[in-house]
């Protein structure tokens, strides 16, 4: 590629005015560095509505459910289960849309075979549990992940590079393992009542079982392809330095490749491409995206006026500095959840961002593991029906939901929650991206 010229002075010949040509091979080298991130997400984005349009996601359900064999404790179970595997890949209010129709279904089995006891709360909780927790374990799971990337690239923060599909699974699949257990633990001591938690019942949604459709297992492939892919782009940008150079080549290839075969190839019984071009807008969130675009200029208001620095230098002068760094970072996680409750994720995220940056470097640490945490914490909303609009969606459509039991459990999740969080990822990060 020819370089383009450096930065020049050009005098305006009418004013006399001098006038400053920025060069752009700056942000040409920005962008193609970070293609290879934007095509996974729009690959990611890709494999969410091919999931919705094959229903793949509600076989998967069903399929979580049998492995229950009825017993209630056990259902719960594998609900969360569901909901975070789902919402690694597909937006967390969309994994409560396909579960609701399962909840319902299984609400109304146990109505017929245990008509004194309710499991409304129990399942409620345990859908949106799940779809909240799922989202921090893949890097494609949360929009406060990419969020968390362009905050990375902005303050230039070290080891930024290292990120990656893969490496996020390391430390993500985890946490969000221990997190879905302890969720279980809650939502089992808390909303099954103790008459049911040793019952096992019989779910006739759960006795509905079909084999795979053509268009079904064509879209399990290209899942399978979608997740080698990425995942061996990953570990080969990592052993092989050489490779850099050509992931972005690469990279474009592979994306067209998955394009011809969403988009142009003839699969299925219907003999139809699975996706059309109009299959990626359906549902398309207008009011989200013009709640980016808002975003976005609050994020540059916030980089002129340096708002970001001011309120971080406030926080650096109330807080004592021989705080040690583990509470510190265990309160800044506390208060990504719990304002979450109140506030979206990402305008909670592009808040602490800048904060958790600046703190980090005023102690002379690495801002990357706190900022992981911002991004991750931001998606740990289990107290309220208005905190995500996962919640809002479960708690208005299942009747019978205990606002109590959903406001203690999700208050004792949201303190384990921190403790978990700050105390792994302060540890584990710095060996990830040391």
């Amino acid at each position: 590629m020819r370089p383009l010229r450096p930065l020049r002075e050009i005098k305006n010949p009418f004013t006399d005015e001098i006038i400053i040509v920025e060069n752009l091979t700056a942000f040409y080298i920005y962008l193609w560095k970070r293609l290879p991130l934007i095509l996974m997400f729009a690959n990611g984005y890709i494999i969410y509505r091919l999931f919705v349009v094959t229903k793949l996601t509600d076989v998967f359900v069903i399929r979580s459910l049998q492995k229950s064999r009825g017993k209630v404790n056990r259902i719960c179970l594998y609900i969360i289960i569901a909901s975070a595997a789902l919402s690694c890949f597909i937006p967390n209010a969309v994994t409560v849309l396909i579960l609701l129709p399962v909840l319902k279904a299984v609400e109304t089995d146990i109505a017929r075979e245990v008509p004194e006891h309710s499991l409304s709360t129990a399942l409620t909780l345990s859908a949106i549990y799940g779809a909240n927790i799922g989202g921090m374990g893949s890097l494609i799971g949360s929009p406060a992940n990419l969020l968390l990337i362009g905050a990375l690239d902005l303050y230039k923060v070290p080891a930024r590079e290292q990120i990656n599909f893969f490496n996020w699974f390391v430390w993500g699949l985890p946490l969000v393992a221990v997190f879905a257990t302890v969720a279980w633990g809650l939502v089992a001591t808390l909303a099954i009542p103790k008459e049911m938690q040793s019952k096992t019942l019989r779910l006739e949604i759960a006795e509905k079982s079909e084999p795979l459709s053509p268009e079904q297992k064509f879209g399990t492939m290209l899942w399978g392809y979608f997740l080698v892919f990425w995942i061996g782009e990953s570990v080969l940008k990592e052993l092989v330095p050489a490779f850099e150079a050509l992931e972005a080549p690469v990279c474009i290839c592979f994306f067209l490749l998955f394009i011809f075969l969403v988009f142009f190839s003839a699969s299925g019984q219907q003999n139809a491409p699975l996706l059309q071009f109009s299959d990626l807008f359906t549902g398309l969130p207008k009011r989200g995206i013009l709640f980016l675009i808002l975003l976005a200029v609050i994020v540059v208001i916030v980089q002129i006026f340096r708002l970001d620095k001011i309120t971080a230098d406030f926080l650096l002068a109330i807080i004592p500095p021989e705080i040690p760094m583990v509470i510190l970072h265990l309160l800044i996680t506390l208060a990504v959840i719990f304002l979450t409750e109140m506030l979206s994720n990402t305008v909670v995220s592009t808040a602490f961002f800048p904060i958790a940056y600046f703190i980090s470097t005023a102690h002379n640490l690495s801002p990357l593991p706190m900022m992981i945490a911002v991004s991750a914490a931001s998606t740990c909303a289990f107290m309220t029906p208005i905190a995500t609009p996962c919640n809002a969606l479960a708690f208005g459509e299942m009747k019978g939901t205990s606002f109590r039991i959903m406001l203690i459990s999700g208050f004792l999740l949201n303190l384990i929650g921190a403790v978990m969080m700050s105390a792994w990822l302060q540890f584990i990060i710095p060996l990830i991206y040391g």
